[in-house]
């Protein structure tokens, strides 16, 4: 129950995200605004911000590697695009890396790295040899002897 209840939130936060970015694309076309170079380029950028900002929200909810990296690149290439239109293509090419690196950094520092626990023995899930050895042991002594088959001959 709880997991179809989270889902339904973030599927209500989708849509509402989609929302938001189809009002602002809409009045970016029939507005003269003249906010971005053209509207469907306004609608992405909208749709990489929020759903970027989801992603952060469930790394940090789930302690997930995997959406830190997709807000990364979502929030990374939408601030590229934005500074591409207002600075200079290479200053835009600082500010993607320089995002990229600080999403780096929170993942590894909120989710720990876990190769390190796997290299020191340290993971819960690791067990040494001795530990595998009397386990192994412990099981073929529980096991009960099996009766062979009984191999009927041609001859019979």
């Amino acid at each position: 129950m709880k997991k179809s209840k989270s889902r339904l939130v973030i599927g209500v936060a989708a849509i509402f995200i989609l929302l938001v970015s189809l009002a602002v694309t809409l009045c970016d076309a029939f507005i003269p605004l003249n906010i971005w170079i053209h509207p469907v380029l306004t609608f992405i950028f909208c749709l990489f911000v929020g759903f970027g900002i989801l992603c952060i929200f469930l790394g940090f909810a789930r302690k997930s590697v995997w959406f830190f990296f997709l807000s990364a690149i979502m929030i990374g290439l939408a601030f590229l695009y934005a500074a591409s239109m207002e600075l200079e293509w290479w200053i835009g090419l600082i500010i993607l890396v320089v995002i990229w690196a600080i999403f780096g950094i929170i993942s590894i520092v909120y989710n720990g790295n876990r190769t390190e626990d796997i290299a020191l023995n340290k993971s819960p899930d690791y067990k040494d040899y001795e530990q595998r050895k009397a386990e192994k042991e412990a099981a073929e002594k529980n096991e009960e002897p099996k009766e062979l088959p009984k191999i009927k001959s041609f001859k019979e």
